[in-house]
């Protein structure tokens, strides 16, 4: 699913806000537990964490950050597994929402996700993206 884009009235900073996701795919590769890593910051930004190390940048998904706690997400898992992360309900985005996979023991697993955004109290889809998280054991 290709990355969506919308500017929307806010409050929580007042003016307007952008909101923007993009396919990201994140991939991780250890020799004992990978760790890959998709987190949807309540700044702004959108974050990635390979194998434990800290969250890196990806992108900003809400501008300016300061009315990211104006909306909420909601995932559904397209394929595969998450080793955490919740799905299936609506998450606000005033806090921190993660979703990892990781895979040991030589094994490799997959987890395709696709996530909406939209504000609060509104039932239009703000941003919408499919996000891939790969774990590789060797």
């Amino acid at each position: 699913m290709a990355g969506m884009a919308l500017m929307t009235a806010g409050s929580g900073g007042g003016g307007v806000a952008t909101v923007t996701l993009s396919y990201q795919n994140v991939i991780a590769v250890f020799g004992g537990t990978a760790t890959a890593a998709y987190r949807l910051g309540s700044d702004g930004v959108v974050y990635q964490s390979i194998n434990g190390g800290a969250y890196t940048s990806l992108e900003t998904w809400c501008t300016p950050g300061a009315q990211a706690v104006n909306y909420e997400c909601y995932v559904t898992l397209s394929s595969g597994s998450l080793t955490s992360g919740t799905t299936g309900s609506w998450l606000a985005l005033s806090s921190n929402q993660t979703w990892t996979r990781q895979a040991s023991g030589g094994l490799n697993f997959r987890a395709e996700l696709s996530i909406v955004i939209r504000r609060v109290g509104d039932t239009a889809i703000a941003a919408s993206a499919t996000i891939d998280l790969e774990a590789y054991s060797f």
